[in-house]
């Protein structure tokens, strides 16, 4: 982006900095506005009820002297600080006379005087058109008026001789409209320095909000495979800020562990599709040797389709196990009873174990935690598989459930009747593809107990390995119990 001479970035009207000034200017200007307007309202209100005040004092006080001493006086209150004017017009609308001698005021037309003397109230009178001004048009703001000859003029029906003669008491409002004109040019200079103080004042406001925003921009510039993550130390004193700084990191690291899914499941698949990949390559350039009759090719074949099983099989398990590490737990959960997943499971094996002549024993008691069926029993039916494909031929296989209430689990267990494990295998028995040295001859990629792990992490359940050499494997799964389903179960 461009910068100006001094190395700034200019001012874009879609930029926030642009924005943040232009709103705090506005800001100000309408309320420098606002507040003009009220004041010039409030001045103009106030000194023309002033004078309406006078005006009526005026003609009271004339006609209250006359009434005491037969004529009028020479001097009408308020001329001398305001000119007011008193006239006098006969029935036939005629001026008669006005007071004081040494004052004069525009003549007020027939038709005109007519019309106000039926009701008592202060008008504004325009003696350039002959007419008033509405009653309330000429107060507001922009109508300045500042060049124009105007009179406020109270009109009233009076006794005079044995005769009704209408008075009219009037003043010139030059000074209010040279006051207002003042008024208004004060407020508009002040209008503007408030424009330009609101555009120092937002720029430097905009200068200070921007500082760390800058600041989140160097840090994220600087984030890159091996530093995912931004220092929050620099925004301490910004709660908000720091609020933004937190989000960023659980984002990045959030990525960071994706990243690291990706590039471990790359790892996992290169290095343990290369051995099958291997052995079909091999079959392959064998066959390729030499013209072999057709019950050799089909034999290849027929190696080959095991061998891209056995590859689906591992891309399959991968690709489950890198979903489970992105998974962030469970939105929903249902009740789920180890007892029927323990059924089930059993079931699905029921073919397996009966190939390898082996017997399951089952303990089932009524077990309800909370999960997802499907991933529970997944759960089971690796335990198992790992117990069958781990147990010698004609061998028994035990899995039980039941509630422990002291506790507050629901607890699933496979016992196998395998080579065991000794305590360091223990330790590494849910590592992907690991494989304790007893067990290299058979066929298995390692990633069914890892695979039950991540369920088990998911539903919050914790596993416990119990193994003696020669003497095989307990695996117990402790998953939190579903007190109010048990206590059902209880009642019925």
């Amino acid at each position: 982006m461009p910068r100006t001479l001094d190395g700034r970035r200019p001012l874009r009207p879609r930029s926030f900095r642009f924005r943040l000034i232009f709103f705090s200017a506005m800001t100000i200007m309408v309320t420098i506005a606002l507040f003009g307007m009220a004041v010039f309202t409030f001045f103009t209100s106030f000194e023309v009820s002033r004078l309406d005040a006078v005006l009526a004092s005026s003609m009271e006080e004339t006609v209250s002297f006359y009434e005491k001493s037969g004529r009028f006086p020479l001097q009408v209150k308020g001329s001398r600080t305001l000119g007011v004017v008193l006239q006098v017009y006969n029935q036939d609308k005629s001026l008669m006379f006005h007071l004081p001698p040494g004052l004069s005021a525009p003549f007020i037309p027939e038709d005109l005087l007519e019309k106000a003397s039926f009701g008592v109230r202060p008008l504004t009178f325009v003696p350039s058109k002959n007419s008033f001004l509405p009653r309330f048009w000429w107060v507001l703001p922009w109508n300045c008026l500042s060049d124009r000859d105007l009179w406020r003029a109270l009109v009233a029906p009076a006794p005079f001789r044995d005769e009704e003669v209408v008075l009219v008491s009037m003043a010139p409002m030059a000074w209010l409209l040279e006051s207002r004109q003042l008024l208004l040019w004060m407020t508009i200079l002040a209008g503007a320095a408030g424009l330009i103080a609101s555009i120092a004042a937002g720029s430097l406001l905009a200068a200070g909000a921007m500082r760390p925003i800058k600041a989140i921009n160097r840090a994220l510039a600087g984030v890159s495979i091996d530093n995912m993550s931004i220092d929050p130390s620099p925004f301490g004193s910004d709660r908000e800020i720091g609020e933004i700084v937190t989000h960023i990191n659980r984002m990045l690291k959030n990525l960071e562990k994706s990243m690291k899914n990706l590039q471990q499941f790359t790892s996992d698949a290169s290095h343990e599709l290369r051995t099958p990949l291997a052995v079909m390559r091999g079959v392959v350039d064998i066959a390729l040797l030499k013209e072999r009759d057709p019950e050799y090719y089909v034999q290849k074949l027929q190696e080959l389709t095991y061998h891209i099983d056995d590859m689906q099989n591992l891309v399959g398990a991968l690709l489950e196990l890198a979903r489970l590490d992105d998974f962030r737990g469970l939105d929903s959960r249902e009740s789920v009873d180890l007892l029927l997943v323990a059924e089930d499971a059993v079931g699905n094996m029921e073919s397996i174990t009966q190939r390898r002549g082996q017997v399951v024993e089952k303990d089932l008691k009524p077990a309800p935690t909370l999960g997802r069926y499907v991933m529970v029993l997944r759960l089971a039916n690796n335990l198992l598989e790992n117990a069958s494909k781990y147990s010698p031929p004609g061998s028994r296989i035990r899995i039980s459930t039941y509630s422990d209430t002291g506790k507050n689990q629901a607890i699933l267990e496979v016992r196998d009747r395998g080579s065991g494990l000794d305590p360091e295998e223990i330790s590494r028995c849910f590592d992907r593809f690991w494989r304790a040295d007893s067990s290299r001859t058979t066929p298995d990629y390692g990633l069914g107990l890892p695979l039950v792990k991540r369920f088990a992490l998911i539903h919050n359940a914790s596993i416990e390995v119990e193994s003696q050499k020669g003497k095989g494997s307990l695996f117990r799964v402790r998953f939190p119990l579903d007190k109010e389903t048990l206590e059902r179960y209880d009642l019925e």
